[in-house]
């Protein structure tokens, strides 16, 4: 199998001849590439039957959040969190995507840009959510950030997931729109870009943005609000669809990329000669079951790492968050309220919660080879510091 690693291991000399990395970027590229190599740092593991004494020796991974090889763990315990912590109700699987205009700031100014995307989406779902004409009472929600299109382009999008319903005088109801949507697509749209707008003036005003290279010819104070102007007049597109039934669906789909950025190696085809083709989905084209029509798309290996590269993320920028009832200061007083008012309908609906958690936790153990016990860590030897 072709790995990102060895994409970034062949290219990146030559990538930058002509190229500059930040800090942030050369330390997780580092790290990448040392991930499983002779180079990581190994760990004991004996099994832990008293009548076995089998051990092995396994090369540790570099678990940085962007390694799309070694982080299936995390995902794993982070969706069984999920699934034990939110109840198993239908949610709304909802996008919220970034115009293009924005690119370049954002590009030039992630931590802030990204930040402002999820504020004024929160503030979006709250808003919707409060009002009467829509519900009149509190939702939750889960949001995660991808940066990527299907060919690693950079196109910044949040996905949520969005209980169909919430809490209202005191219970728990179903929100109005349980067939067709969370709330109307075009109303939040046109909220979302007032909010974002307003607030991309407030950083601006508190001098947040940077304004490198070609994005200096919207740095005055009259040429910014000229570029924000011309932001109110796109589409900002909202996406939502009819919830699922199962919330182990819509958390599937979500989950794929919470713990790794842009491609998985599965999807690399062939790295030769410079080139790197890998698989893709167009959501354009699709056949008689509504399934996305598979793809391949080819180009140089200066390209791909430079792709690559837009989708790391910022120091402790937080890509998962929580909003509504979900929130931490919420969530608990929320969760009591809802299983209180449909006690016998959740009893019936977590028996297939149960049933996953048991998968999860099958997946997350380390299958001795001898007595097919649990092996379990023992000593860490040949500690490395990376490149």
């Amino acid at each position: 199998m072709i790995r990102v690693s060895d994409i970034l291991l062949g290219s990146m000399d030559k990538y930058l001849v002509s190229h500059k990395l930040s800090y942030k970027q050369k330390k997780v590229v580092n790290k990448i590439i040392s991930c499983f190599s002779v180079d990581s740092r190994s760990l004991i593991f004996k099994c832990s039957s008293k009548d076995c004494d089998y051990s092995e020796v396994r090369k540790q991974p570099c678990r940085d959040r962007h390694c799309n090889r070694c982080n299936n763990n995390k995902k794993l315990k982070w969706v069984k969190k999920i699934i034990q912590d939110f109840p198993p109700l239908p949610y709304y699987h909802v996008v919220f995507t970034l115009p293009s205009e924005l690119q370049n700031l954002a590009i030039c100014n992630p931590a802030v840009v990204y930040d402002i995307f999820f504020k004024s989406s929160f503030y979006v779902l709250n808003k919707f959510g409060a009002d009467p004409k829509y519900f009149g009472g509190k939702i939750g929600f889960l949001g995660l950030l991808h940066t990527w299109g299907e060919k690693l382009n950079y196109h910044p999008h949040i996905h949520f997931m969005v209980l169909a319903g919430g809490i209202k005088n005191g219970s728990y109801k179903k929100l109005p729109y349980q067939n067709k949507f969370v709330f109307p697509v075009n109303a939040m749209s046109v909220v979302t870009m007032g909010k974002f707008i307003e607030m991309l003036k407030e950083s601006y005003l508190e001098k947040e943005l940077r304004f490198p290279g070609k994005l200096e010819d919207i740095s005055s104070s009259q040429k910014f609000n000229n570029f924000l102007y011309l932001l109110s007049k796109k589409e900002w597109v909202v996406y939502s669809k009819k919830p699922f039934t199962q919330s182990e669906k819509t958390l599937e789909y979500i989950s794929r990329y919470t713990h790794k950025v842009a491609i998985s190696n599965s999807r690399i085809k062939s790295y030769k000669n410079g080139r790197i083709s890998f698989e893709y989905k167009d959501y354009k084209k699709r056949d008689k079951k509504d399934v996305p029509i598979k793809g391949t798309v080819s180009f140089t290996d200066m390209e791909f790492v430079r792709r690559y590269l837009l989708h790391i993320l910022p120091d402790g920028f937080r890509k998962i968050r929580y909003g509504g009832v979900f929130s931490s200061s919420q969530k608990a007083v929320a969760i009591g309220t809802i299983k209180e008012t449909l006690k016998v309908e959740l009893e019936k609906l977590t028996k297939s919660s149960i049933d996953l958690i048991d998968r999860i936790e099958k997946g997350l153990i380390v299958v001795c080879r001898k007595c097919s016990g649990e092996l379990l860590p023992n000593k860490t030897f040949g500690l490395s510091g990376y490149i």
